[in-house]
């Protein structure tokens, strides 16, 4: 048998898929502070995050001065 848990007693992995299945039972039945499930924009987001997190990272390190105008862009889709 694998161990759950890691050395830091995280879960490991399938994190999205995971979160992805508590957050739909939540949206039927409430669990705990997880009443009404986050919304799809914000499991979208960590799902971005998690998976493109470093490259992301990586390019805004590299590259920061060189994204501004898709800045303003981004700033003017918000809102």
């Amino acid at each position: 048998m694998k161990p759950i848990l890691n050395k830091q007693y995280d879960l490991r992995g399938n994190e999205i898929p995971r979160l992805g299945r508590t957050a739909l039972f939540s949206k039927f039945i409430p669990i705990g502070n997880l009443r009404g499930g986050p919304g799809i924009r914000c499991f979208i987001t960590l799902a971005v995050l998690h998976y493109f997190g470093g490259a992301i990272y990586w390019v805004q390190a590299r590259h920061g001065h060189r994204l501004q105008p898709l800045r303003r862009l981004v700033s003017k889709f918000r809102h």
